[in-house]
């Protein structure tokens, strides 16, 4: 096939064209040499040969240029039939190239020509039978029907064949632009999920990571800021620093586990539950953060992803007032409620600490990088709830966020 597609004449054809137009002109020629045509008084048979040739030229520019190659053709085929022949082989090789149109030409071209090819043959069949009448009529309808027959026969078949071949090429053609689609959808969906995945760590690792970090940075902070040597004081904070440091690697280490579990990852994920934020607090309240929790008892039983979610926004919001609240004070308070709208049951989590001012409020970073409030964010839209977070006008810092409990 690469062979018969190979370009010639710079361009101009086809490899697979020339050899048609050799083979064409070959049986033109034995058609020619055995008679195969009207002989018309006064003409001589050599001159037969000049539309015979012009038509075999013409499947030169079969696929490279259709329209032009029918145009010679057309040239050809009107030379054999009205002044030197009319012969067998020009009438057949027209029906390809009639072919050819329909098949590599443009709409407009190939369907202008359908067109054509058909209001010639009304017009010609009508004259055929005003000009003779008594020979066409002379057999009845059967000789109108012939050559009506031999017309569709000659001119209207191959382009119904090239209609249907063009028809075929086209569906292909839709087919394989929606697999191209489908394939970029896939590689969408999946740069997507890789996305949506490493958000998710980014979250995890975030939680995971910056609540222990802090109380350690603070509490190491304390040691550094101390005048006099306290053993006592000294003993405590590397105390906390160690429980920290022991917590987040073992925080760590099951997150790791739950990357390597594949399939059993919803399983896992129960290890995170509301009810152990009291062990959060307890950390916090060493690094110097006064907690109070509330209502965390009375949550009761809630869905794992729920729970765990819960979890999460409690621990960034102590990781927030350890590193910002002023004085270091937070009130966690945590209740289901009806929802009046829907008729749901949600889990309202609310936070509270004081913050001082930053003396550049509009400086970015002021009051960190957002990272956190951007998990917490993310988190509770996934489980279709409601984030809010801001200053209340009073100093004070607060968070809300409102969790569906699913039934």
């Amino acid at each position: 096939m690469e062979f018969l597609d190979r370009d010639i004449l710079g361009g101009f054809s086809r490899m697979g064209s020339l050899l048609w137009a050799a083979a064409n002109t070959a049986v033109g020629l034995l058609l020619w040499a055995l008679g195969a045509s009207v002989d018309r008084p006064g003409v001589h048979r050599l001159w037969l040969l000049v539309p015979l040739l012009f038509v075999c030229a013409a499947l030169l520019l079969r696929r490279t240029r259709p329209g032009v190659g029918l145009t010679i053709g057309t040239i050809g085929l009107a030379l054999d039939l009205v002044v030197v022949g009319p012969s067998v082989w020009p009438v057949a090789v027209y029906g390809d190239l009639l072919y050819a149109v329909t098949v590599w030409g443009g709409s407009r071209l190939a369907y202008g020509v359908v067109a054509a090819v058909g209001a010639l043959g009304v017009l010609g069949v009508g004259g055929a039978v005003l000009v003779w009448p008594e020979e066409l009529l002379a057999e009845g309808l059967l000789g109108v029907l012939s050559l009506v027959g031999l017309y569709v026969l000659v001119f209207v078949t191959p382009m119904t064949s090239g209609l249907s071949v063009r028809a075929h090429r086209a569906r292909a053609e839709l087919e394989r632009q929606r697999a191209v689609q489908v394939t970029r959808m896939a590689e969408l969906d999946r740069a997507n999920a890789i996305a949506a995945e490493r958000a998710r760590m980014a979250r995890e690792l975030h939680d995971v990571v910056a609540n222990h970090l802090s109380a350690v940075a603070l509490q190491s902070t304390a040691a550094l800021a101390l005048r006099e040597f306290d053993p006592e004081r000294v003993r405590g904070v590397l105390r906390t620093v160690r429980d920290n440091s022991v917590r987040g690697l073992a925080e760590m280490r099951r997150m790791i586990e739950v990357l390597r579990a594949g399939e059993q990852y919803e399983a896992e994920r129960v290890a995170l539950c509301l009810r152990d934020v009291g062990q959060l607090a307890a950390t916090a309240r060493d690094a110097g953060l006064d907690v109070v929790l509330s209502g965390v008892e009375e949550a009761g039983e809630l869905p794992a992803r729920v729970d765990a979610a819960a979890y999460r926004t409690v621990q960034e919001c102590m990781t927030n007032a350890l590193r910002y609240a002023s004085p270091p004070r937070l009130r966690v308070t945590v209740r289901r409620t009806a929802d009046a709208e829907d008729a749901g049951e949600w889990l309202v989590i609310e936070a509270e600490n004081p913050v001082a001012e930053p003396a550049e409020p509009s400086r970015t970073g002021a009051w960190g990088s957002g990272t956190g409030l951007a998990g917490m964010r993310e988190r509770t839209v996934l489980l279709g709830g409601r984030f809010r977070a801001g200053l209340n006008g009073d100093g004070q810092w607060r968070v809300r966020v409102e969790l569906p409990i699913e039934s």
